[in-house]
């Protein structure tokens, strides 16, 4: 399949793991916090929480050119992940990590991380995925996630 390319974005959030995973799990009110993306659940039956490997989204990123239409590959309080496919060009498996924070005592680390793999990655660097704005889009995400969730945390 190719080389793989790896890009990420991590944050420190002054919020508990529960926090931060249940704002993020939130899609319907991602508007109310930031611009950066919509997310919605394909089958308006179910709920982002019961999401399960194979369910598909629709996903819209400020700056990029379309929606795009990911498969869930993993959903966890750990972990939510999202997978893209273009047959024989690229697949793209995207991690959001919820992790104790070693830093900040009782907050989180949320990572961002996109593995990236196919013939078009041949023509990418580390450094040319992050020079393309990749990671600048998720890092404005985690920045309102960081505000949202410091925020909630401050009306408690």
């Amino acid at each position: 399949m190719g080389q793989t390319i790896s890009v990420s974005a991590q944050i420190e959030i002054e919020a508990s793991l529960a926090v931060v995973h249940s704002i993020f799990m939130d899609f319907a009110r991602y508007k109310e916090w930031h611009e950066c993306w919509t997310v919605e659940v394909v089958d308006r039956n179910k709920r982002p929480a019961d999401l399960k490997v194979g369910d598909q989204l629709r996903v819209n990123m400020r700056g990029m050119p379309m929606v795009f239409h990911p498969y869930v590959g993993g959903n966890s309080s750990e972990s939510f992940v999202w997978e893209e496919r273009l047959p024989g060009i690229l697949y793209g498996r995207h991690h959001f990590i919820f992790a104790s924070s070693e830093v900040t005592p009782g907050g989180t680390t949320f990572i961002q991380r996109e593995d990236f793999q196919g013939s078009v990655t041949v023509f990418f660097s580390q450094k040319s995925a992050n020079d393309r704005g990749v990671s600048a889009n998720w890092e404005a995400f985690n920045q309102a996630l960081k505000k949202e969730a410091e925020r909630v945390v401050a009306l408690a």
